[in-house]
């Protein structure tokens, strides 16, 4: 079995970028895109990886309220088809909780399809509640 490290993606170890898995991210990586990313400090991304390459990410923003504590949103969990259900998913969600720790953040959330079974099943098992939402999408 392959150990697998957790990073928190800075422009310090940007270069782990550059052996990503496929279908990890929907496109190639783009110097300017991720400098734009990794500038936001309320934004973060957070890579799993094995045998040298990425093989998974998880992409979150941190939200701050005036009125309730802030919280963090997770905008993408995705893992190599070859590595998936090997918990990889579960140890980003897991460094995804560690990361709001380290910032004074308690909850994080996400959205997924309702056909997503997979994923599903997971987030029932992780999640300490679980919402009745409908998602909706708009053009600018």
């Amino acid at each position: 079995m392959a150990d697998y490290e957790y990073h928190l993606v800075t422009e310090a170890n940007a270069m782990l970028l550059d052996a990503v898995e496929k279908r990890v991210f929907e496109a190639p990586v783009r110097a300017d895109f991720l400098s734009t990313c990794l500038a936001n400090p309320n934004q973060f991304l957070i890579v799993a990886e094995a045998e040298g390459r990425v093989i998974g990410k998880a992409l979150a923003y941190i939200f701050h309220f005036p009125d309730k504590p802030s919280e963090i949103y997770v905008e993408e969990i995705d893992v190599a088809k070859d590595w998936r259900r090997k918990g990889i998913a579960t140890g980003l969600m897991d460094a995804v909780g560690a990361e709001g720790r380290k910032r004074g953040i308690a909850e994080y959330w996400l959205i997924t399809e309702k056909d997503n079974d997979r994923a599903r099943s997971l987030y029932e098992q992780k999640a300490h509640r679980r919402q009745k939402s409908i998602w909706y999408e708009f053009y600018c």
